[in-house]
This record gives structure tokens, C-alpha cells and sequence, in this order.
């Protein structure tokens, strides 16, 4: 009997997301990511205090995604992430062929779509799930820079970078999980890495997955003149919390 009634309480702790593995799922999930820039622009230009001096900021992230049992064709994953950063600070040196030798206030608009195509990967691991795919990333951003005598200039960050997608999730009986994304490229001076991985919570809810979730995401982006009419070489990074919300049918 003891038996049976440990078996009991386990299954009732179990998430239901244990069992919307086996079904078309539906979700969201959105987060506020406090993300603080490193690095520099075009010429050697710094972001941080000695340069543009750019503040940490909220950005928002936002996914859906759709999951099924179905072999070979992939899940599907949205993603958009609003980030912009602003200061004021002092530079001295060009910026997209402007000099500028004077206090300044700077943007930074990082924002940006991605279109993630996801397989799974069969393996006999209890509670862990490998995935793996492709992602098609738009970058829909713009860096600026304003002084009094130099006037505005501002080069739009508009481009899109294939990636590569990576996933692992690692799930409990008692609703606690950890999950690992990774997305990569790198050819010729680009280069994108981004990584987020957390810690969250399924509420024991029925008929929906409801998840709470924090981590920490790391973002960096590496361009050159002919992708993106700049040179960059910044870091984004900081922790992010948010909550999830499923569905199976």
C-alpha cells in the first residue's frame, strides 16, 4: 500500500506537460530579459562608460511555439525580441564616416525576429530531450548617434543570419526543469552566439501547462560592412524572468 500511495503522489506532482508529449501542444512564453551592452561599434567606438556609455535596459521576449508526435516533420518556434538601449556619453572618432568629438546620445536597437524549425532527437534518456534545427534570424534594429555640432547619424541594422539551433531540456517528476538553447553561425567577420539557459516550475494545473521561469541569456554579434553597412563586436548579457503557458489536444 505504502507503494502505491508514493506512485499516487508522484503522478500528481507530474506536470501535464509529462503527458502533452504524446499530443499536439500549443504555448507562449514571454519574459523580461535586463540585458546590459559590452563592446564597441565601427571604429573602436565603446558602448560601455568610456565611449557611448549605453545603460542596461528591459528587454521583452516573446514566444509561440506548436509541438507534435508527427516523425520527421519539424515543431515550429517564434520568437521576438525587443531590446534598445540608450546613453549619453562622450566619443572621439568616427561614426559611419561622421566625426564626432563631443558629448553625445547614443541608441543601440537590437531587436530582432526568429523562425526556428525544431526535430527531436529519439533517445532512451528518461526526464531529458535532445532537439536540434535551423533558424532564420531578422534583425529589424538601427544604431544612432547624436551630438550638437555633428548632427544625427544612424545606420539601420536590418539583415537576416541563418543559424543553427540546439536544445536540451531536462525534466522531473516534481515539476522542476532546466532547459539549454543555443543558437550559432559564424563565416567570414560575422558571427551570432546566443545562449539561454534556466530553471522553472510546471504548476500542478490541469488541462494546461502553466510555467514560471528565470535564467540568463548571453547574446553576441559580430558584423562587417558588407552585412550590415557596420562593424560591430558587442555582448549583450543579463538574467531574465517570465512565465509560460501550453496547451495539449
Amino acid at each position: 500500500m505504502k507503494k502505491v500511495a508514493i506512485a499516487a503522489v508522484l503522478a500528481a506532482m507530474t506536470p501535464m506537460a509529462a503527458q502533452a508529449d504524446l499530443l499536439f501542444t500549443v504555448g507562449a512564453k514571454a519574459s523580461v530579459w535586463d540585458a546590459e551592452p559590452t563592446g564597441q561599434l565601427d571604429d573602436g567606438i565603446s558602448v560601455e562608460d568610456d565611449g557611448l556609455n549605453l545603460d542596461s535596459e528591459n528587454g521583452q521576449q516573446l514566444t509561440v511555439f506548436f509541438e507534435h508526435p508527427v516523425p520527421l516533420i519539424p515543431n515550429v518556434k517564434l520568437m521576438r525580441t525587443s531590446l534598445e538601449v540608450e546613453g549619453e556619453g562622450n566619443i572621439d572618432g568616427e561614426f559611419a564616416g561622421t566625426p564626432f568629438d563631443e558629448d553625445v546620445a547614443s541608441t543601440f536597437d537590437l531587436s530582432h525576429n526568429d523562425l526556428t524549425l525544431i526535430w527531436g532527437l529519439p533517445l532512451p534518456i528518461p526526464f531529458v530531450d535532445f532537439n536540434f534545427g535551423l533558424t532564420a534570424r531578422q534583425f529589424d534594429g538601427v544604431a544612432e548617434v547624436t551630438g550638437a555640432v555633428a548632427g544625427t547619424e544612424s545606420v539601420d541594422l536590418d539583415f537576416t543570419m541563418p543559424l543553427l539551433y540546439g536544445e536540451v531540456k531536462v525534466d522531473t517528476p516534481f515539476g522542476i526543469y532546466g532547459q539549454l538553447d543555443v543558437n550559432y553561425i559564424a563565416y567570414g567577420d560575422n558571427e551570432v552566439q546566443d545562449l539561454s539557459y534556466g530553471i522553472g516550475y510546471t504548476l500542478p494545473i490541469p488541462l494546461v501547462d502553466l510555467g514560471l521561469e528565470a535564467g540568463y541569456r548571453s547574446l553576441s554579434l559580430k558584423t562587417d560592412e558588407d552585412l550590415a553597412d557596420i562593424e560591430a563586436d558587442a555582448d549583450i548579457k543579463g538574467t531574465y524572468v517570465g512565465a509560460s503557458l501550453s496547451v495539449g489536444f
